[in-house]
């Protein structure tokens, strides 16, 4: 048997009430450590003690630690899908504002949240897996931002717009974790150069105005549809 064809560890999901319950306190319990600790730092018996209960039961949900950060990982990337960057800003006039706007969101947001800076940021703590979700939900988030593009502006027809917003999120995203890397944070300085970087790029794509949509009852298209 060569190294390729051993089973992968994997998380077991619960179906039971009370096993959701506790699956989840065990993801709160290791989000709660990472407020302080790094990943390497945390153990399966770290998040034991934290939340309550024997080791055992969390290597029945979690064969291993990095299982824990992936399961977080999907906890925050399904938020940040369902909460941050979705919202039409009322008060602005070109899309450099409403990008600058939605990158604002969710850089507090990740100010906000250590765990989760170390999570989906941070670096040590990323593994494959997280990497893989982290780019998939980049493909969700840039669904959202052309459905609400669509909203607020009269949008042209743009050749693979959808791959061209991915883009700007994987170049922000590495200037914030460099920036998490030296400072912890995202500091107004490196977001001023993200900033700048998204929008420089996205001029490669996008004409520099855009007409505002002047019909208030124009319905975006949904993410999905979006991405056809």
């Amino acid at each position: 048997m060569t190294t390729t064809d051993v089973a992968r560890p994997e998380i077991r999901r619960p179906a039971q009430k009370r096993s959701r319950a506790r699956f989840e306190a065990i993801l709160d319990g290791a989000e709660r450590l990472l407020d302080t600790l790094s990943p390497s730092a945390i153990s399966i018996h770290a998040i034991a003690a934290e939340v309550g209960i024997s080791p055992p039961s969390i290597y029945h949900f979690f064969p291993e630690p990095q299982l824990v950060f992936s399961a977080l990982a999907e906890r925050y990337l399904k938020h940040f899908e369902e909460g941050v960057l979705t919202e039409v800003p009322d008060d602005v006039e070109s899309w450099q504002d409403f990008q600058t706007l939605q990158y604002r969101a969710g850089r507090n947001w990740f100010n906000a949240h250590p765990a989760a800076r170390q999570v989906l940021l941070g670096g040590p703590a990323w593994s494959s897996d997280i990497r893989m979700q982290d780019l998939d939900s980049n493909f969700v988030m840039a669904g959202h931002s052309i459905a609400v593009m669509t909203q607020k502006f009269i949008m042209p027809e743009i050749p693979d717009l959808h791959d061209r917003l991915v883009e700007v999120i994987v170049i922000n995203d590495a200037i914030w974790s460099l920036s998490i890397h030296r400072h912890g944070l995202i500091t107004d300085a490196m977001e001023e150069q993200a900033r700048r970087a998204r929008i420089a790029y996205s001029r490669t794509f996008l004409p520099e105005y855009l007409p505002l949509r002047a019909d208030p009852e124009y319905l975006p298209l949904r993410a999905d549809k979006a991405a056809s």
